[in-house]
């Protein structure tokens, strides 16, 4: 989508994706998110997880996508003062034994477990998790999935705490209001976890052809979005103009129950607005400008990521 927006001169908005490319090494003038991305996931839980006193220990599929991530997390629980206690385990994305890992973990001394993981792997390792006391010893910390998906895969964990990109019940705001009252007036169930997304991109683009005086070409809006700030659902978004990532605020939620019928699963435990480092491409850099490049910790372009 973002090659095509390029080849025919349109925007592309990005809402629920989450990849760091879109706003990294696949950076395009003509691409936008309102989306957040994978590195402001690992900022937002980072601030809230630093001040563990034992330390972290984070689990992760061995695959590229377990191992990119987990790299996210070290770098921003490091630079929010926090420490590692253990190495960073990795298991393979097709593990549906987790013994060995769990032991690996209660061996660790952390005082939080960070888990990252996608697939079908997910829910046995969260009952291993249970079944063998790191839920009662330890913080395990996930991001939060999508309203439906909470009952099915979650139960084992009531009580945990986690990042979570938007739930209707975090915000409180007029905008969040009207879209709540909307969505269940219109589909009998509240917004689920990108619905806030979607509404932000609409306004974004209302925003911007106001500011552009109506024109709706591509140039015209390039210049009104870089830099645009609008208030949506989640609150102040405000769109980067160096590399179009869109700042806005995240949650740290504690999961009470996995049963409540209007999907009030969580309580809010803070939030905060994460700054993620600049990712573009090295022939792009001089973009970046004053933020910091390539990570948090180091900010100094490496490695030299080239999409040529």
């Amino acid at each position: 989508l973002q090659e095509i927006a390029e080849q025919y001169n349109i925007i592309h908005i990005a809402a629920p994706a989450a990849s760091n490319d879109i706003t990294g090494i696949n950076f395009v003038p003509n691409s936008f998110r309102t989306s957040r991305n994978n590195y402001q996931d690992a900022i937002s839980l980072c601030q809230y997880l630093a001040a563990q006193p034992n330390g972290l220990v984070q689990i992760a599929p061995d695959a590229s996508f377990g191992r990119t991530t987990a790299g996210f997390y070290r770098d921003a629980c490091r630079y929010f003062g926090g420490h590692f206690a253990a190495d960073d385990i990795f298991a393979p994305a097709s593990s549906s034994d987790f013994t060995p890992y769990v032991q690996q973990i209660r061996d660790s001394g952390a005082g939080a477990l960070i888990v990252t993981w996608a697939g079908p792997g997910y829910v046995p390792l969260l009952q291993a998790l249970a079944d063998e006391g790191i839920v009662d010893q330890m913080n395990v910390t996930v991001s939060f999935p999508d309203n439906a998906s909470i009952p099915a895969l979650l139960g084992d964990i009531v009580g945990e705490t986690g990042g979570i990109v938007y739930h209707y019940t975090s915000p409180s705001n007029e905008i969040n209001d009207w879209l709540v009252s909307k969505t269940i007036a219109r589909h009998g169930a509240p917004p689920d976890l990108f619905g806030a997304d979607g509404m932000s991109a609409a306004l974004m683009i209302a925003e911007a052809i106001t500011v552009s005086g109506g024109d709706a070409s591509a140039d015209a809006l390039i210049a009104a979005m870089e830099g645009l700030e609008f208030t949506g659902p989640k609150g102040t978004v405000s769109i980067r103009s160096e590399d179009h990532v869109a700042l806005q605020d995240m949650y740290i939620v504690r999961l009470t129950n996995v049963d409540d019928p209007e999907a009030r699963f969580f309580e809010l435990v803070t939030s905060n607005r994460p700054e993620p480092p600049c990712l573009l491409p090295v022939e792009l850099k001089e973009r970046c400008r004053a933020l910091p490049i390539g990570s948090l910790m180091r900010p100094v372009y490496l490695p030299l990521i080239s999409r040529r």
